[in-house]
């Protein structure tokens, strides 16, 4: 990590000057850069000099960016108290409606002309591949949509409106009533919805 933090602060820089300003020795450092070169977080690039042998410079790449720390929860959480302070609860619900509106418009054209069970399957599809680990299962009331990690928890244990997209998105997609049963801001293990079933439609 010291390595990387080095880079981050430098840019670039040789394995001779690593070693100088960490203080160990040049093998060592050849080895961590291995290392890191191997699992993709730093790139080499020979640079040729006037005289001698080119040397190698080392930098970060951009999968390297991921290993430093990041705040992204604090930052929303932060914006969102100070909508909430200009505008009240229904300033959040209205973001949170509209966050979810958006999304339903980059996948409505996928869904078109699909039937109730497909368009369920593909919306859960969907949602799972932001890393909800998402999964539906028929039941006497309808279909249970369960989200077992939600990748703003932190945020959603705060502002629980965070809870209203899947719904919402269930909703206007769907075009079917959606409850939520289980809450991960009401502290249970996963959160859950039941979306009802549309009526048949008559002589089907």
């Amino acid at each position: 990590m010291e390595v990387l933090e080095l880079l981050r602060r430098k840019q670039a820089a040789s394995a001779e000057a690593i070693s100088a300003e960490l203080g160990i020795t040049p093998n060592a450092v050849r080895q961590h850069l291995t290392n890191l070169e191997r699992d993709g977080l730093v790139k080499s690039e020979p640079v040729r000099h006037k005289r001698g042998r080119p040397s190698l410079l080392f930098s970060l790449t951009e999968r390297a960016d991921a290993s430093f720390p990041k705040r992204y929860g604090q930052l929303a959480t932060m914006v969102l108290t100070e909508v909430q302070e200009m505008g009240g609860p229904k300033a959040l619900d209205e973001i949170f409606r509209r966050v979810a509106l958006r999304h339903a418009e980059s996948v409505r054209q996928d869904m078109e002309g699909l039937s109730f069970d497909d368009k369920l399957k593909r919306l859960v599809a969907w949602i799972g591949r932001a890393g909800t680990l998402a999964e539906s299962e028929d039941t006497p009331d309808g279909v249970r949509v369960t989200i077992h990690n939600c990748p703003f928890r932190n945020t959603a244990l705060k502002f629980p409106q965070v809870c209203t997209i899947t719904p919402h998105l269930i909703n206007d997609l769907l075009g079917a009533p959606v409850s939520q049963a289980e809450s991960i801001h009401r502290r249970d293990p996963y959160c859950s919805f039941l979306v009802e079933r549309p009526e048949p439609s008559p002589g089907a």
